[in-house]
């Protein structure tokens, strides 16, 4: 898995072709008039390259990467790699997804829901400290409720190297600050979160360079993994993939 890991980010930290205002994302189904609701029917169809991919979901094209190994398409949601990109959002954009799909990427609340509705119900989450040191963390079961819920988040069984931090956020609404949960943990912790008071893991928090970082208001806000290394060191990649 270590290895995996390394190549994947890799992969992204060298491979990214950094777009300007005049250079097109390459989209490797471009031409494709078939409407693939996730990476898995891209592999069906003979798709195999890692890369950008147009996606039909919500009744609307979008842009999502795909990676493929070991014969699995896997659909990436999120990914942070650099602080080029603040997660300090509103609402709106964490409901239609943010970023570029070639670097740091959110993939949006409405694309997620639709993806984990169509069947891509296993996450797997990879993880590297600012050492080179890799962990990885994959739950199965994982579904979002609709938008009337806030996109309550449902996780199920865990496997990984480190202790499970996700499950504390199970059957949580999402919060953003300007959607904020009751405890106040958005409009602190700043990112957009299935917040329980508050978490044990945050992804979409502020990259801080060099890994251990002092918050600049109340709460540790970093990208944090509880029990790898606590609350105040913020790790220097995080993905999240969906796959059937």
């Amino acid at each position: 898995m270590d290895r995996l890991v390394t190549i994947t980010i890799l992969l992204f930290f060298c491979c990214v072709s950094f777009i300007s205002g005049k250079e097109k994302i390459k989209v490797l189904n471009d031409f494709d008039k078939v409407q693939h609701k996730d990476c898995s029917s891209l592999l069906k169809a003979g798709y195999n390259i890692s890369g950008v991919y147009r996606l039909h979901l919500n009744d609307a094209d979008h842009l999502m990467p795909c990676e493929f190994r070991d014969n699995t398409a896997f659909t990436v949601i999120l990914r942070r790699l650099s602080n080029s990109l603040s997660f300090i959002q509103p609402w709106a954009y964490y409901e239609a997804g943010f970023g570029h799909p070639q670097d740091n990427f959110w993939g949006g609340l409405a694309q997620i829901y639709a993806l984990t509705a169509a069947g891509n119900n296993k996450l797997q989450i990879n993880m590297q400290d600012w050492a080179g040191n890799n962990q990885n963390a994959v739950y199965s079961g994982v579904y979002l409720e609709n938008r009337d819920t806030r996109y309550r988040l449902h996780v199920g069984a865990y496997r990984g190297s480190l202790p499970d931090e996700l499950t504390y956020h199970n059957n949580m609404p999402f919060s953003t600050y300007d959607a904020p949960d009751p405890y106040g943990c958005a409009a602190n912790m700043k990112a957009g979160w299935w917040y329980n008071f508050c978490a044990y893991t945050l992804p979409t928090g502020i990259y801080y360079n060099g890994g251990w970082y002092t918050p600049g208001g109340s709460m540790y806000d970093g990208i944090f993994w509880k029990d790898w290394y606590g609350y105040n060191y913020s790790l220097k990649f995080i993905s999240w993939t969906l796959s059937p």
